[in-house]
C-alpha cells in the first residue's frame, strides 16, 4: 500500500535523533511498529520505510504516525509526539487518552466520546501513552458518574423491542466465548467496536421504553469492558485503559455498580501485569469497595483482583488473605449472578493463584521453591484441560505460568513438556499477550533446554511463534 506522504522535503532531524537517542536503526523501528499495526488489524509497513521517513516522508496513516511516537518515547526514555517528529506544529499540551473522560459529565458527553472512538477511524488517540495520575483522576471522576433515570425515548429511529436487547445480549455472550478460544485478535476487537457503536447507535436514534433503555446502557457497558479486554490481551494498553474507562462511566450512569467493579478490577489485573503493583492496588481496593453491596460472585471477583494486586507487590500475606475471601465467596454462586462472570470458578481461582504465585517466588527468594510447587500444581490442571474446554487462551496463558515455575525449579523435563504442549496450541490463538510472554519465556528457557538436549522443544515453539 501507498504509505508515505512528503510533509518537507528535509531530512527529518527530529526522527534522527529520536532513533539515536533509542539506538536503533530505521529497521529496528519498524520492527518495533509492525506488531502493533497487527494488533489493531492493521497493515504493517516495510521494513526499509523508516529510511524514507528519515528523508522527509512520513506515513500516510495517523495510526502509524502516533505508533512511531509511542515507541520511540519508550526506546529513548523521554516524551516524542507525532507532531514534533512529523515536522508540524508543536503542541503546548500533549493529550492523553483519558483527556475526554475527565471530570463531571453528562451521559449525552460520554456516548458522543464513546461514538467517535468506535467510528472506525479513531486508533490515534488509542494508542497514546498513559499518564498515570490523569488516569487515576479519570478512573476517580468514572465512578462518580451520575445514574440516570430510565426514561422512555421516541427517537426518530427503529423501534427497539425487549426481544432484541436480548439477542444482543446473546451475541455479546457468544463474542465473551470467542475471546477464550482465540483471544484479542484484530477480528475480534473490530466485532466488538463494531457491537458496542451498533449499541450507542439505538441508544442515539431508537424507540424505546425506559427498561429497555437501561438495558442497552448495561449491554454497551458490557461490550465497552469485553473491548478492553480485548486490546489488553493484544497488547495495546493505551486502548484497554480507554474501555475500561468508558465501561465505568457508561454501567454508572446505568446503576450497573456490579460492571463498575468489575472493569476497576480489569485495570487492577492489567496494572499488576504492567509491573505497576501501586495502581494496581489502587484499582483493586477500588474494585472491592464498590462490589461491596453486590452478589457474593461479583464480590469474589474483586477480591480475587486484589489478590493479584498483593502478588504484583509481593505481599504474601495479602495475596492468602484476599484469595481465601476469595474462595469463600465463590461458594456463593447465585442464579441471578451477572452473565459475564461465568467463568469465575474454584478452577479459575486456582489457575489465577498459580500465577501469582509465580509472581511471588520472585519477591521473596527465601521461599522461591516452596512457592513455585505450589503454583505449579494449581496451574497444571488448566495448562493440560483448558483448550479442550473452550479456555484455550487461558489454558496457554497459564502453561507459560507453568513453564515459568519449571524453569525456575530447573526442572527441564517438564518445561520441555509443557513447551512442546504451548507450541501445539499457539497457532490457533491470537493473543499477542501469549505470544509476547512465551517469546520470553523461550529465551529464559534456551539454555536451560538445550543443555539437556531438548532441542526439539525450542525448534516446535519457534515454529509456533512464527505462524501468524
Amino acid at each position: 500500500m501507498a504509505t508515505d506522504r512528503t510533509f518537507s522535503r528535509q531530512p527529518n532531524a527530529e526522527l534522527a535523533q529520536a532513533l539515536t537517542e533509542a539506538r536503533w536503526s530505521a529497521r529496528d523501528l519498524a520492527k518495533a511498529i509492525n506488531p502493533r499495526l497487527n494488533a489493531m488489524g492493521l497493515p504493517e509497513v516495510s521494513l526499509t520505510a523508516g529510511y524514507k521517513w528519515l528523508d522527509g516522508y512520513a506515513p500516510r496513516s495517523a495510526a502509524v504516525r502516533d505508533i512511531v511516537a509511542v515507541v520511540l518515547s519508550k526506546a529513548a526514555g523521554r516524551p516524542y509526539f507525532s507532531a514534533q517528529l512529523w515536522g508540524r506544529e508543536t503542541p503546548t499540551d500533549h493529550p492523553s487518552e483519558t483527556t475526554e473522560l475527565l471530570g463531571p459529565l453528562p451521559l449525552e458527553d460520554i456516548l458522543r466520546t464513546a461514538a467517535q472512538w468506535t467510528n472506525g477511524d479513531h486508533e490515534p488517540a488509542l494508542v497514546q501513552p498513559t499518564d498515570e495520575e490523569r488516569l487515576t483522576a479519570a478512573v476517580w471522576d468514572a465512578t462518580r458518574q451520575a445514574p440516570v433515570a430510565p426514561a422512555p425515548r421516541r427517537g426518530h429511529g427503529d423501534r427497539v423491542a425487549p426481544e432484541y436487547v436480548d439477542m444482543l445480549s446473546e451475541q455479546l455472550a457468544a463474542l465473551r466465548r470467542l475471546d477464550d478460544r482465540t483471544g484479542g485478535g484484530a477480528l475480534s476487537q473490530r466485532q466488538a467496536r463494531i457491537s458496542l457503536h451498533e449499541a450507542l447507535f439505538l441508544l442515539h436514534t431508537g424507540q424505546y421504553s425506559a427498561a429497555t433503555g437501561n438495558r442497552l446502557l448495561q449491554h454497551a457497558a458490557g461490550t465497552a469492558q469485553l473491548a478492553g479486554w480485548m486490546s489488553f490481551d493484544a497488547g495495546l494498553a493505551p486502548a484497554a485503559h480507554r474501555y475500561q474507562l468508558l465501561a465505568i462511566r457508561i454501567a454508572r450512569a446505568a446503576d450497573e455498580t456490579a460492571t463498575v467493579s468489575n472493569a476497576l478490577g480489569m485495570l487492577a489485573y492489567q496494572h499488576a501485569a504492567a509491573g505497576s503493583p501501586p495502581l494496581a492496588l489502587r484499582f483493586a481496593h477500588a474494585a472491592v469497595e464498590h462490589a461491596a453491596k453486590s452478589a457474593p460472585l461479583v464480590q469474589a471477583r474483586a477480591w480475587g483482583r486484589l489478590a493479584t494486586a498483593h502478588a504484583s507487590a509481593g505481599d504474601l500475606d495479602g495475596f492468602r488473605r484476599a484469595t481465601d475471601r476469595t474462595r469463600r465467596l465463590i461458594e456463593l454462586r447465585r442464579s441471578d449472578d451477572p452473565p459475564s462472570l461465568y467463568y469465575l470458578t474454584p478452577q479459575q481461582v486456582d489457575a489465577e493463584s498459580g500465577q501469582a504465585l509465580v509472581d511471588l517466588a520472585a519477591h521473596i527468594p527465601g521461599r522461591r521453591s516452596l512457592l513455585l510447587r505450589e503454583a505449579a500444581e494449581l496451574l497444571a490442571p488448566i495448562a493440560a484441560q483448558g483448550p479442550d474446554s473452550g479456555y484455550r487462551r487461558s489454558g496457554i496463558l497459564h502453561g507459560i505460568h507453568l513453564v515459568r515455575a519449571s524453569i525456575g525449579t530447573r526442572d527441564t523435563e517438564t518445561t520441555a513438556h509443557w513447551v512442546n504442549a504451548l507450541a501445539h496450541h499457539v497457532p490457533h490463538v491470537q493473543s499477542i499477550r501469549c505470544r509476547t510472554l512465551l517469546t520470553t519465556v523461550r529465551t529464559k528457557a534456551g539454555k536451560q533446554l538445550r543443555a539437556a538436549g531438548h532441542d526439539d522443544a525450542l525448534a516446535a515453539l519457534n515454529t509456533a511463534l512464527s505462524t501468524v
